[in-house]
């Protein structure tokens, strides 16, 4: 999910090459929040590319080139390791009291081109639910984009609907397959994050909502860091964010899967 605005490749004064995203009039911290999320996954053993820039209208990163014809075996088994790594790395490094929601010293925080609330929180539920799910859901339906039931719905969510509790871990927070790259290695680099502290189901979950994952992943995250019992039932909980971000930026047939995820999530949990 992205804005629309010019991308291009530029050379650096010392001859490097470089990729540019700009965006006029860019909302306040739209670049600071994606590059802060690189450094965070990076800082966590992700392979992201290197920022040379940011400001208010720009954000000029490396230089990665996709290539899907690699000369690894298995590129999906490997990515679910690093995920998986990637996770349990952070959870293990934060304390147990940690707040979900946003990386230190940000205070803009954006789902693609749509703002969303990342204010810490001490809870899953206040973050996801709270501060997310409900007015999301109530913009959405001012929009004309999905059915006032949904409001309702989303009042009906509780804690139980997104499992055991767990420490928050660091999560891309925009992990659909266009966010990550393989490159003529096999490795895979993850772009684009809407990064912060929460559930690591988030990222399966979104990792789902559109395909393009390997079955492989899965199953490799599952030897590395399995995820807690009945997961399954919740991936249509932890989609309710994204599908109501498509839900307000496009509209068209994503108001009745956000209403589907809704029915779903609360069959499937509580």
């Amino acid at each position: 999910m992205s804005l629309t605005g010019a991308t291009s490749t530029i050379t650096l004064d010392d001859g490097t090459p470089a990729f540019r995203k700009a965006l006029a009039q860019a909302p306040a911290g739209f670049f600071a929040f994606e590059a802060a999320g690189l450094q965070a996954l990076r800082d966590f053993g992700a392979r992201v590319p290197k920022v040379y820039e940011v400001t208010d209208e720009h954000l000029v990163i490396e230089v990665v080139e996709a290539n899907y014809s690699t000369r690894i075996s298995n590129p999906e088994y490997a990515f679910g390791q690093e995920l998986a790594r990637l996770h349990l790395g952070s959870q293990q490094a934060v304390d147990q009291h940690q707040t979900f929601g946003s990386l230190e010293g940000l205070r803009h925080w954006f789902l693609g081109g749509a703002e969303i609330d990342l204010q810490p929180t001490t809870t899953l539920y206040e973050s996801l639910v709270v501060n997310r799910i409900l007015p999301l859901t109530q913009r959405a339906i001012d929009a004309g984009r999905l059915d006032s039931t949904a409001l309702d719905m989303a009042r009906a969510l509780t804690e139980q609907h997104f499992g055991p509790l767990e420490p928050p871990a660091l999560v891309h927070g925009d992990l659909w397959a266009g966010n990550r790259l393989v490159d003529g290695s096999g490795a895979s680099w993850l772009i684009d994050p809407s990064c912060h502290w929460g559930h690591r189901e988030q990222d399966i979950a979104m990792m789902q909502l559109f395909g393009g994952f390997g079955p492989e992943v899965i199953e490799s995250y599952q030897d590395t860091f399995p995820l807690a019992e009945g997961w399954q039932n919740r991936v249509s909980a932890f989609q309710l964010v994204p599908l109501l971000v498509h839900a307000i930026l496009f509209g068209g047939g994503y108001g009745a899967a956000t209403l589907r995820a809704f029915e779903q999530a609360l069959q499937g949990g509580g």
